[in-house]
């Protein structure tokens, strides 16, 4: 009997002592997410387009003027040999260097504002107000600390809060002050974009090589829009006629370039008319662009034609991976203060590989081009090089503490 009260003891001790250890604690998987990331950049950007030609022996180029205008100087006569590219005459700028001038005034002062801005607040990562945030976190946390000790009363409590909370304004106005400072550069970069395109269109070059046919302005005198100024004519060249919308066509400009291919063949050449009027039978603008070393296509030949259709300059950049889409909003993924936020878009101009947006982001933003299932507003995010530091500083022995001391 006593060894049986014995086992029975022994076997209600063990259990007991089972029951008293601490359960084993499951480690925590870790939330952060690791993406891949790039900078939103400046920069342009242009899609092309193929189009069916029809080729015709039509070797001369009629230059049109885009602008109306006083003709400051007439560079040709009838009969010269000019190559592409040369000046053939020269409209009273004057009115459009003043507004480049304009336009680079306000580019410039929309730089100044932003370095001002950046000076102010220490840096582009505005770090004098990220300290003071955190100061004023210390300091709502020890207070909090203090009160729930009775070292600290309600109202100083409230005080330190009110602070926190004027320093999270105070950065988030700062980095709102500094979107808008970079909005208002890549708009006043578009300003002086435009007012140089405009400037250029007051020369008028040739758009191929050859002889000089016709001069259809004077010097000194009134010259309109749409008036075709020079006829330039060469025998080696043949002409491709072909048909583009209204959004096309006012994207074209004389002398673009142009490929054609027939046969596995290319030929290169330049737009050298754009139709200011639908034709009545295909409902689209006529384009005509001469192509060089073609004399072997007979005329009435169908090509295909290749050339830039759409394009923007300076606009903001970011890579196609970078957009998702939901219920038909465009939106991206920016990297703030190690967490990923959600920002809507305005697509422009796009390609396969780049897209131009138009609203949504500014220059330097952090974009997320990496898909996760667990990405969404606010996780925590970290980028590979990230992941790899901070396995490391783990798998590091002095990490450790004192095991590693000895």
């Amino acid at each position: 009997m006593d060894r049986k009260l014995s086992v029975l003891l022994c076997g209600a001790l063990t259990l007991a002592l089972a029951g008293c250890q601490a359960p084993v604690e499951e480690p925590l998987l870790d939330p952060t997410v690791t993406v891949e990331t790039t900078a939103v950049q400046a920069g342009d950007l242009s899609t092309q387009s193929t189009y069916i030609g029809t080729i015709s022996a039509e070797g001369t180029a009629s230059v049109v003027s885009m602008i109306s205008g006083n003709v400051e100087q007439v560079a040709v006569a009838v009969g010269d040999t000019v190559s592409a590219g040369d000046l053939l005459c020269r409209f009273d700028d004057e009115s459009a260097r003043l507004s480049l001038q304009n336009a680079q005034a306000a580019a410039n002062s929309a730089q100044e504002s932003y370095n001002s801005a950046v000076s102010n607040y220490g840096g582009t990562d505005l770090p004098l107000l990220q300290e003071q945030l955190r100061l004023a976190q210390d300091n709502y946390d020890d207070t909090l600390a203090l009160l729930e000790i009775g070292a600290a009363s309600q109202v100083e409590v409230d005080q330190a809060h009110q602070t926190l909370l004027s320093a999270q304004a105070g950065l988030e106005a700062a980095q709102a002050s500094l979107n808008s400072a970079r909005a208002g550069i890549q708009s006043a970069q578009v300003g002086v974009d435009s007012a140089q395109y405009q400037l250029s269109l007051y020369n008028l070059t040739a758009p191929i090589n050859g002889v000089v046919e016709a001069v259809n302005v004077t010097q000194n005198n009134f010259a309109a829009s749409g008036q075709v100024a020079f006829v330039i004519s060469n025998g080696n060249n043949k002409t491709v006629t072909f048909y583009v919308t209204d959004s096309v066509r006012q994207t074209l400009t004389p002398g673009q370039a142009v490929t054609v291919t027939y046969n596995g063949q290319s030929y290169e050449g330049a737009v050298t008319e754009i139709g200011g009027v639908v034709d009545a039978q295909v409902g689209q603008f006529r384009v005509k662009a001469i192509i060089d070393g073609a004399q072997d296509l007979p005329d009435g030949l169908a090509v295909e034609l290749t050339t830039t259709a759409h394009q923007v300059t300076g606009a903001v950049l970011i890579p196609s991976d970078a957009m998702f889409f939901e219920s038909g909003v465009s939106y991206v993924y920016v990297v703030q203060d190690g967490k990923a936020v959600r920002s809507d878009v305005t697509i422009g101009l796009y390609t396969a590989d780049t897209i131009a947006v138009t609203s949504g982001l500014t220059l330097g933003d952090e974009v997320i081009t990496t898909w996760s299932s667990s990405l969404r507003d606010g996780v925590s995010v970290q980028t590979a090089a990230q992941a790899e530091d901070r396995e490391s500083a783990h798998a590091d022995p002095a990490a450790s503490g004192p095991e590693a001391e000895g």
